[in-house]
This record gives structure tokens, C-alpha cells and sequence, in this order.
């Protein structure tokens, strides 16, 4: 508490320091016998004494300007002052508090809430994401890709993966197209090489001179090449010699 004085004549006013101790929650309650019955019955969704206890704040810390004289509520401001979001949450939070989240960082729910369990719980997964998400994401994400879609629109996804995540259906059948399209690189963002060799039988892309490698490996597993190409691929090239060996020259 500050004290303001006078000095001598015609000097500066003085401001002196007295020290003032806080008030003990037992102080409060040898008045306030019945604390817990009155608190029984709250909405914890609207305003919990117990869930304030539980995180050891003190009564003088929203009731500081409770007294013979004060107020006997608080401030609802004092509420967001200390929160740092609006209290208690508006009636559309758990649908844009993402937007909040990420202006404000995660540590602003960890005042309240045990990120780790109350976030997960409806999120499905750790939430904030943990360091290095970008990287580790895939092998979290894969299994259960509507725990993305509770947060991210599709086209979300579309900002770093060039291609629909996840994948539609008939994509094995269908990805080589876009593939050719857009080149190789759009899949080792995610995948390993050795994933296109082991269903492809062969090392994907194919190498730079394989128009002129490939008899070899197609000789020894003709079916790895119709995995992906028509027979009428083939013979679209392949018709140029058709003659060789038939009389029709060297």
C-alpha cells in the first residue's frame, strides 16, 4: 500500500511504502463457515470455487476488493485479465478457440486445463501438436485421418501436400497419372522410395536411361510392368521392331 505526504514547505510530496500482508484463505473462512455448501451447487461451465481452490488460488486474489466496504463479487474483468480470454467461454468457444489458440499459444488453455489430457480428450490427440508435428504427423495422422478433419478443412492439407490427403478411394489404381503430372517429388514429401519398390517391383521413378535397361527387368517380371502399364503401352514402342527375327530385316 502507498501512502502519499507532504514534506517541508514547499518541497515535493512524498510517497511512503507500507507493507501489507496478504489475507489468509482461513481468515476468509472463519467468517465464511458455509463455503462449501454455498459453492456445492455451481455451474463448473460457468464459474467453479472448487475447480480455483484445486489450482491454489488464493480468495484475495479475485476477491481483493472485497471488505466491510467493498464489493462483494468481482469485476468481471479481473476474470480476463487473468485468464487472458474471455470468461467464462462464449457459447461458440469450442468451435473457434483454435483461432485463439494459435494467436495466443497453448499455454493460454494450460492455466486452466491439463493440456495433455482435457485437450486430448476431444481432440483425439496430443494437443498443441508437439515439437517436429510437421515431420512426425504422417505416422500419427494416418490411422485415424477424421481426427484431422475435426479442426482442418481438406484444402488445409492441400497448403504442404500437393495431392487430396487422405488419398481417395482408388488412389493405388489411379495415382500414376497424377503422378506423371506433377512429378515423383510429390511423393517422397511423405514416403520412403523402398514403399514404391516394394508394391511396384522395382525401384520408382524409373531411372533416367530406362527406355533403353528396362528389357532386363521386364524379362525376369513382365507382371510388375502391367501393374501400371497396358499391354498397348508396350506395343506402342515396341511394334517398331515387331519385324526383327520375321524376315522383315536386321
Amino acid at each position: 500500500m502507498r501512502r502519499r505526504g507532504w514534506g517541508a514547505k514547499g518541497s515535493q510530496p512524498t510517497t511512503t511504502e507500507v507493507l501489507v500482508l496478504p489475507i489468509a484463505d482461513e481468515t476468509c473462512l472463519t467468517c465464511h463457515t458455509d463455503f462449501s455448501q454455498v459453492t456445492g451447487g455451481e455451474n463448473p461451465k460457468e464459474f467453479s470455487h472448487q475447480l480455483h481452490v484445486k489450482q491454489r488460488i488464493t480468495c484475495s486474489t479475485c476477491h481483493a476488493a472485497v471488505g466491510h466496504e467493498g464489493a462483494p463479487l468481482p469485476d468481471p474483468a479481473l476474470c480476463a485479465a487473468c485468464h487472458g480470454i474471455d470468461m467464462p467461454h462464449p457459447a461458440d468457444f469450442q468451435q473457434g478457440h483454435g483461432a485463439l489458440v494459435v494467436q495466443q499459444g497453448g499455454e493460454v488453455c494450460g492455466r486452466c486445463h491439463n493440456v495433455y489430457l482435457h485437450c486430448q480428450e476431444c481432440h483425439g490427440l496430443q494437443m498443441p501438436h508437439p515439437a517436429q508435428w510437421t515431420e512426425k504427423h504422417g505416422q500419427i495422422a494416418y490411422p485415424q485421418m477424421q481426427v484431422c478433419s475435426r479442426c482442418h478443412e481438406k484444402d488445409y492439407c492441400l497448403r504442404c501436400h500437393p495431392v487430396e490427403m487422405p488419398h481417395p478411394a482408388g488412389w493405388t489404381s489411379a495415382h500414376g497419372v497424377v503422378v506423371a503430372e506433377k512429378g515423383s517429388n510429390i511423393c517422397t514429401r511423405c514416403h520412403e522410395p523402398k514403399l514404391c519398390a516394394a508394391c511396384h517391383g522395382t525401384p520408382m521413378p524409373h531411372a533416367a536411361d530406362w527406355g533403353t535397361t528396362h528389357q532386363d527387368a521386364a524379362r525376369s517380371d513382365r507382371e510388375s510392368c502391367l501393374l501400371c502399364h497396358a499391354v498397348e503401352d508396350c506395343t506402342a514402342c515396341h511394334d517398331l521392331h515387331r519385324t526383327h527375327g520375321q524376315g522383315g530385316g536386321a
